[in-house]
């Protein structure tokens, strides 16, 4: 017993302890910990969604108890203007002590959305409403408004959705069909499923209004509103436009992915394309997200596989989606707002956020320990103007601030099959540039080998296909530079059989006299990924080079930041007159001395280093150093910012 005690106090201490630090001034996003608001409470706002209003945020969510899913208390409201940091706003909609209020005191009111309208100066509120004592049979939306974005807001109607109204995209047919729910005996059968495709419960609500349940709201550019929500017994998502005042509907709605289930939408819009992040419907266990992407927000929309990428990425990390929320003053920013439903201690759901990157075009999601707003800008191309570097001249510099191929001007591209018994197909198609980088895409796809001959003992010739293909960018004969401070930043996959490089050859003499710099290459040594930075020269054997090679193992990186990967980073080197400084994010990687570097009697006994090189950007893979391809990655995507070359100024 007595000892015990010391130890049971020891962890109350310690909890406090931790509890006290949580609460302070929060710099980055834990995802997944307790949330303190700066009273040091835990934040209550479940399901919630975010308003962004004259420079502050505002966060409303569900209050929970710790043994009740059913609204006690109302819906809550937190404000901030930095995002880590919440100030408890209070009740915003309080729930109603009158029995006959639709929101009387244990009725369900779940995900609740507060947008603005600029028309009439209202803040208008939606939510999934569940009367009292009738389970989840209404699925009603409920609507309150505001005069204050903090509240308190009247409540003033609650029903279900375009009662009487036909969605956009059912055709006359299934209007008119005459089948029924009742028809059925059994549910989930090939026929009921191709039923519900069809618009069975569609038909069924008509008359007095579509469900609604799991919900959010939407503002377009236009100033348009839409309330997107689950419908059709959680079975059918439906979008629906709403008046000018966003207190009712226009009649005109469609319906989405019908019979997949989906529930959890949350939408955002990028280079004028809409992506919603939804989950599937399986109680209050997490799931695979579900990805739809439209041209249109009342067109069509194409499903595309689970957005989330690594361990736990089949139940969207142990999370449902509640909300996309875009970062104010920042370009093509998102953070994926999620729940971790607890519904044995309602109280104890653990916000999950996580910053949206882009892979080919389309949203992903990678889990982080911690992370802060700062990560965007490491994820995201720079747009700035390239900084004054002192005893520097810029003489030379490619932002890729255009959109389609590589500028012809400067690159020039490899074709074929190049080097290193690599695996790849070299052509221009797999390089573009687009939102302020340039994308060089490896994938796995078949190409015919133009230079084909079975007779042959080339490598070269001999593979009638290439399984893969990607792209090799050069300068050659465009932009060639003898010294100088070169930075290129660059985002660089890493899986198994990915070979990113960027490098520089020398203009004159075969290789390797003509000397080679690799800036970066990654690739597998022994299965263990490295960075790599080397030099190399000529010898008196041909195509026998003498190499300075630096090999840093890529765990290295990781331990200072687990989502290295996902960010750019800055390869830079300095090269003078006597030595050649290879560097990643300012640690030094390799140092050559020019003293050491001359070639062999092949190259004259010359120095290739002290004449004007190139610059190679390319992605090879397999081949001797890539390794075997991890065809679960393809396609794989190396990103390239900005090159920049600086000179001394004289």
């Amino acid at each position: 017993m007595y000892l015990f005690r010391p130890v049971f106090t020891f962890y109350i201490l310690a909890l406090f302890g931790y509890l006290s630090i949580q609460a302070q001034n929060k710099t980055s996003f834990y995802p997944g910990d307790l949330w303190f608001d700066t009273d040091k409470n835990i934040i209550n706002a479940h399901g919630g969604g975010i308003l962004f209003h004259e420079g502050k945020y505002y966060w409303f969510g569900e209050h929970k108890g710790e043994r009740s899913n059913a609204a006690l208390v109302g819906v809550t409201c937190y404000s901030s203007s930095d995002l880590y940091n919440w100030k408890n706003e209070g009740i915003a909609l309080p729930v109603s002590e009158d029995p006959n209020s639709p929101i009387v005191k244990g009725s369900t009111i779940e995900r609740p959305k507060v947008i603005y309208n600029t028309l009439t100066g209202e803040f208008v509120m939606y939510f999934h409403l569940e009367l009292k004592g009738r389970g989840y049979e209404a699925a009603h939306v409920g609507i309150a408004v505001s005069d204050k974005a903090t509240g308190p807001y009247q409540f003033i109607k609650n029903n279900r959705v375009n009662a009487g109204k036909w969605p956009l995209n059912m055709t006359v047919q299934q209007q008119n069909d005459r089948l029924k729910a009742s028809d059925f005996k059994d549910w989930w059968t090939p026929e009921w499923m191709a039923a519900i495709k069809d618009g069975l419960f569609t038909r069924r609500d008509f008359e007095g209004g579509q469900m609604s349940r799991d919900m959010t709201l939407f503002v377009d550019d236009d100033n348009k509103a839409y309330h997107i929500y689950s419908s059709e017994d959680n079975l059918t998502l439906h979008i629906a436009e709403l008046t000018t005042d966003y207190l009712d509907y226009t009649g005109k709605y469609i319906r989405i992915e019908p019979g997949g289930h989906n529930e959890a939408p949350a939408i955002f819009k990028k280079d004028g394309r809409y992506f919603m992040i939804t989950s599937g419907c399986t109680g209050w266990a997490p799931n695979a997200a579900r990805l739809l992407v439209a041209n249109e927000i009342m067109g069509e929309w194409k499903l595309y596989p689970n957005p989330c990428i690594g361990k736990d990425a089949e139940l969207t990390f142990h999370t449902q989606s509640t909300y996309i929320l875009p970062v104010q003053g920042k370009k093509d920013t998102f953070i994926f707002m999620a729940d971790r439903w607890k519904p044995k201690n309602p109280i104890d759901g653990r916000y999950v956020w996580l910053p949206i990157l882009f892979e080919n075009g389309l949203p992903v999601l990678k889990w982080f320990d911690n992370w802060n707003l700062s990560a965007f800008e490491q994820m995201s191309a720079d747009y700035t103007t390239p900084p004054e570097r002192e005893g520097y001249k810029l003489v030379w510099n490619e932002e890729f601030n255009y959109e389609g191929q590589p500028d012809l001007k400067i690159w020039s591209f490899e074709k074929g099959f190049t080097r290193n018994e690599e695996l790849q197909w070299y052509q221009s198609n797999n390089a573009v540039c687009k939102n302020g980088v340039l994308t060089i895409a490896g994938r796995k796809e078949q190409i015919k080998n133009s230079n084909y001959d079975a007779a042959s003992n080339n490598w070269q010739k001999n593979r009638e296909y290439a399984g893969y293909t990607s792209s090799s960018l050069k300068t050659e004969g465009k932009k060639e530079f003898q010294y100088g401070r070169f930075e290129i930043r660059a985002k660089i996959p890493t899986a198994s059989g990915a070979w990113p490089a960027i490098w520089t050859l020398g203009k004159s003499m075969e290789w390797p006299s003509n000397g080679e710099i690799d800036i970066m290459e990654y690739y597998r040594i022994k299965n263990i990924p490295h960075i790599l930075a080397n030099t190399a020269w000529g010898t008196n054997q041909r195509f026998n080079a003498k190499w300075d090679s630096s090999a840093t193992p890529f765990s290295h990186f990781l331990e200072k930041d687990l989502n290295w990967a996902d960010k750019f980073h800055i390869w830079r080197m300095d090269w003078d007159e006597k030595y050649i400084r290879l560097y990643l994010d300012d640690e030094l990687l390799n140092e050559t001395s020019l003293e050491d570097t001359y070639n062999g009697s092949l190259g004259e006994n010359k120095n290739p280093f002290r004449q004007p090189h190139y610059l190679l950007l390319n992605l090879a893979i397999g081949g001797i150093h890539g390794g075997i391809p991890d065809d679960n990655a393809f396609p794989l995507v190396y990103e390239v910012d900005y090159v920049r070359v600086y000179q001394k100024v004289k």
